[in-house]
Order: structure tokens, then C-alpha cells, then sequence
């Protein structure tokens, strides 16, 4: 039970790995890996967790996941498909010293802003189609595509995944106290969750824990865990249309409508009523 450090399985004759996931289920385990990851997401809905936050994951999402970013995709259990196809590459998978050539350039300014994990929110349609082309060609020619994904992805307007700006990577004991306590929320984030239970789970006091998990993630675990609450809310607003805003509050773990008004409004910046009626048109 530990952040997982994942190893993204690679080929002697490849610097640049692209993995087509299709399943029933991503990958559903906080981990993390050396590798940039860029990800378009075919099919498949669900919660994306990156660091500090929490963000959900439709079709024809584009994700840049930096390199030792603790991460997970928790695909919604609808029945449906889940299906993403992802690029993986470190500034090492080119050799020492070919980056720095001035020609190459923009792939250096790209290492740098993939740092920061963000979502893509333009270009959209050009990236899917780089990233099907860099699926299904090699050699030269995939080099080149992944050099054009990288030019349009740089001239791309994106949102941040996370705020959390000292981003490294979480030694094994931490990761193992870090995975309880996400395995712990995403499970039962719709009931009450005390904070001696929770600190318990990792064997701290209260205060230590508090201490602990706003070092890691610069937010306090309640904050975390109002963000996963109202992620979920939107999830069930997106999904059905017959459930009243009180049963999706509810659901979501929330005790009284007003007090999920209140966080729905301070996180997204409108009521949920006003989100729901946005969906439609």
C-alpha cells in the first residue's frame, strides 16, 4: 500500500512510448512514474486526481501529467469502456546533450511547463489527431509527430491541474501513508469522515496529520476532501437528470443543501442549479 512507483513498460527501440489503455477500468491506483505523460482520453468518464486536487475526465480530454507526479484516473463503474491513448518520455529518452541543441528549443520549454500538470483547452482536435498519428506510425516519422505534439501543445491554452508548485517525489513511506488515506476518502467521502479516524488510519495524532497532509498537498484534507465531494456532485448533475439537487447533495457527502450550495458556489463559482442548467445548452 505505498504510492506506486510505476514503470512504464518500454522497448529498447523507442525514446518516445505510446500506451493504448482500453478496459473496463484505467489504471486505478495513486501512482507515479519518471515519465511526462500526455493523455487523450477516448472513452470513458471519471475522477482525475492529481497531487492536491481533484478534477473529473470525460472524451476528448487532453491531460499533461508531469514527470513524479502522484496521480490516478478512477473510472466511473458504468458498465462502459474506459480507452486513452498516452505518450511517456523524460528529458533522458533523447541522450545527454541532444535537447540542448537551439533547434530544439520548444521541447525544452515544454519540459519545463509540463512541471505543472495541466489540462488542454484548445488545439484539442489538432493533439487528438497528432497523438492517433504518433499511435500507428515510428521511426523518423514518429518522431516528427511527437515534435509537432509538442509545438501545438506549447501555442495551447490550458488550465492547471494543481497549485501544488514544489512537486517531487514521495519516498515510500510517505506514499504508503499518502495511499491509505486516498484509498480511505475516495471510499467514503459520501458518509462523515472524522479526523481522529483518519489520523488514526496512518498512526498520527490529529494535529501531525493535519501538518503532514498540507505539506504534501499545500491544502488542508478537509479542503481535499469538499473538492472530491463537489467533483462528484458535478459527475452526478453530468450523468442524470432526475436526481433533485438535494439527493445529488446528499450523495455527494454533504449533510444540508445549503451547505452544499455554499462550497459548490465558493469552488466553481456559480449555485449547482445554475451548473445544472449550463449542462443544457
Amino acid at each position: 500500500m505505498k504510492v506506486q512507483p510505476f514503470e512504464i513498460p518500454k522497448s529498447l527501440n523507442d525514446s518516445i512510448i505510446v500506451q493504448m489503455d482500453k478496459s473496463k477500468l484505467f489504471f486505478e491506483h495513486l501512482h507515479q512514474h519518471k515519465e511526462i505523460q500526455i493523455s487523450y482520453v477516448v472513452e470513458g468518464q471519471g475522477k482525475l486526481f492529481v497531487s492536491d486536487s481533484v478534477h473529473g475526465f470525460a472524451p476528448s480530454d487532453i491531460f499533461v501529467i508531469g514527470g513524479n507526479t502522484p496521480h490516478l484516473f478512477q473510472s466511473i463503474k458504468n458498465g462502459t469502456s474506459s480507452h486513452m491513448i498516452s505518450v511517456f518520455f523524460t528529458k533522458e529518452s533523447f541522450g545527454n546533450g541532444f535537447l540542448e541543441i537551439p533547434e530544439l528549443k520548444e521541447v525544452q520549454e515544454f519540459l519545463l511547463i509540463s512541471e505543472h500538470s495541466f489540462r488542454v483547452t484548445t488545439e484539442v482536435e489538432s493533439v487528438k489527431k497528432l497523438l492517433e498519428n504518433l499511435k500507428d506510425s515510428s521511426g523518423l516519422e514518429k518522431f516528427i509527430y511527437f515534435l509537432r505534439l509538442i509545438k501545438t501543445l506549447n501555442y495551447a491554452k490550458t488550465l492547471p491541474l494543481t497549485n501544488y508548485i514544489s512537486a517531487k517525489k514521495i519516498s515510500n513511506e510517505e506514499g504508503h501513508r499518502m495511499r491509505l488515506i486516498f484509498d480511505y476518502v475516495v471510499n467514503n467521502f459520501h458518509d462523515e469522515i472524522k479526523l481522529n479516524h483518519v489520523a488514526g488510519l496512518i498512526h498520527m495524532t490529529p494535529n501531525a496529520f493535519c501538518r503532514f497532509f498540507k505539506q504534501r498537498t499545500n491544502k488542508t484534507f478537509f479542503e481535499f476532501v469538499i473538492e472530491l465531494r463537489i467533483e462528484h456532485a458535478c459527475q452526478l448533475t453530468l450523468s442524470s437528470e432526475t436526481l433533485s439537487m438535494a439527493e445529488i447533495a446528499h450523495k455527494s457527502g454533504f449533510m444540508t443543501v445549503s451547505n452544499f450550495n455554499r462550497k459548490f458556489k465558493k469552488l466553481k463559482g456559480i449555485v449547482p442549479t445554475e451548473y445544472r442548467k449550463n449542462l443544457r445548452f
